[in-house]
């Protein structure tokens, strides 16, 4: 869930160390989160550039839905919109700290803006209407700035947070992260560069134990054989841990911002960590969904495929290095859960919704049968051989142990008729000087 959190906190987007600077002047010393925004109206403008976010908030209007209802809040609540847009003209802060008495506390930092009172009016009156009833957040203004959340524990609180604890080792960007919780710290950047939104997160394990750790398991691990092979159109991701205990026996949190969610992927009801001792540690995981199923939901007619997953023609596969056997993998499903239904099917299993079999060394666990996803594969698409993946990459980098690729592109083509190249590649890599992972977000 921080993962997500710190991807969608990332991409808000703006770049001046100036101001960034000035910012993290003003937030806690001692805060163990913080996150810095610059220019947030102008890095917004730029980073919508790209050709994903302009067709998600342009042309399917996003933004102009998000602008009306801003809008409707304002004019019913007896405000101008302008007043309450304010509270994009400068910079963003946010920070997390714990008090004296052990307590988590949060500060929000806007501005500078022209009139933070008018703005303050604006968010008092709004903002309640936007957040469960229990939870309550002081403002204040203090010159050209605004201040929302724990206003009281933030005036007697050193202000001041090192700046060089959030930049250092990252490409300088308009917007910054920084989480020191646990044994790892995890930060990182936003930028832009030729149309292309790009977000970097390191995460840097303090101790010894933790850093040995993550080299064992990921230190020479390479991705670049399994992008070779066929996968589905829409979402290919890839995976190359040496050691799959590794994932079972750390907390996956302290993995930060990594292109799958490897320790939640299912076998039947038991995590694919708990087979390590089989797995070879190489893991691939595609999924596709119908365009025209997409275009026949917008336009609110039927579909073109029928049945319970395939209602919305959505099909998903995992395939992960096995060295064990089919009548194996059988056995500890029964004994992990008891009451797991397992039916054995020709040259497979089938758990509820899922269809179980090995083949040349591989395991599968899919949406559909052996033949019809051996078919959609056969079907789908060289990932490394697609143009937009190779532009991404040369962003990213080629190297890496884990990697996830969505052609937007794919599906922004069939909904708009016209050739559209859009995607997003994230890719992680093991680096033995930090000792920890770096990923990388490209956006186009």
């Amino acid at each position: 869930m921080r993962r997500f959190m710190v991807l969608a906190l990332l991409v808000i987007g703006a770049l001046s160390v100036a101001s960034v600077g000035t910012m993290s002047g003003r937030l806690p010393a001692q805060s163990h989160t913080v996150l810095i925004v610059e220019d947030l109206e102008n890095n917004y403008n730029v980073s919508k550039k790209a050709v994903l976010m302009d067709m998600v908030l342009n042309q399917l209007a996003i933004e102009q839905l998000i602008a009306q209802y801003v809008e409707m809040l304002a004019y019913n609540n007896g405000l101008d919109p302008k007043d309450i847009y304010k509270a994009f003209d400068g910079d963003l802060g946010l920070a997390v700290w714990v008090d004296s008495e052990g307590t988590d506390r949060l500060v929000i930092v806007l501005g500078p803006t022209e009139n933070p009172k008018a703005l303050k009016a604006a968010i008092e009156k709004i903002l309640p209407q936007l957040l469960p009833s229990e939870i309550e957040l002081n403002i204040a203004v203090d010159q050209e700035y605004l201040f929302i959340g724990d206003i009281e524990q933030y005036a007697v609180t050193e202000k001041g947070f090192n700046l060089s604890l959030v930049t250092e080792g990252l490409t300088p960007g308009f917007a910054y992260f920084y989480s020191s919780v646990g044994d790892v710290v995890q930060k990182g950047s936003l930028w832009n560069e030729e149309g292309i939104l790009i977000a970097e997160a390191l995460s840097v394990p303090l101790s010894e134990e933790t850093r040995e750790r993550f080299s064992s398991a990921l230190e020479g691990a390479s991705v670049v054989e399994l992008e070779a092979g066929y996968h589905l159109p829409l979402v290919s991701g890839f995976a190359k841990i040496n050691d799959l205990s590794f994932l079972s026996d750390l907390n996956i949190e302290q993995l930060g911002l990594l292109p799958l969610e490897l320790g939640e992927l299912k076998i039947g009801t038991q995590d694919i960590t708990e087979f390590s001792e089989e797995m070879t540690g190489e893991i691939m995981v595609d999924a596709n969904i119908s365009v025209d199923d997409i275009f026949a939901s917008l336009m609110g007619s039927e579909g073109t495929t029928s049945g319970a997953t395939d209602s919305v023609g959505y099909s998903y596969v995992l395939r992960a290095g096995y060295s064990g056997t089919l009548d194996d993998l059988k056995f500890r499903l029964e004994k992990a859960d008891p009451d797991l239904k397992i039916l054995v099917i020709e040259n497979g299993l089938s758990i509820e919704d899922q269809y179980i079999w090995v083949s040349d060394g591989w395991l599968y666990v899919s949406s559909s049968n052996q033949v019809k996803i051996t078919k959609e594969l056969q079907e789908g698409a060289i990932v490394s051989d697609l143009e937009v993946y190779n532009e991404l990459l040369k962003f990213s980098g080629s190297e890496g142990f884990a990697r996830l690729f969505l052609d937007s592109g794919y599906i922004l083509t069939g909904l708009m008729g016209v050739e559209i190249e859009s995607g997003v590649l994230v890719n992680s890599q093991y680096v033995r000087e930090i000792g920890g992972i770096r990923s990388t977000i490209v956006i186009k």
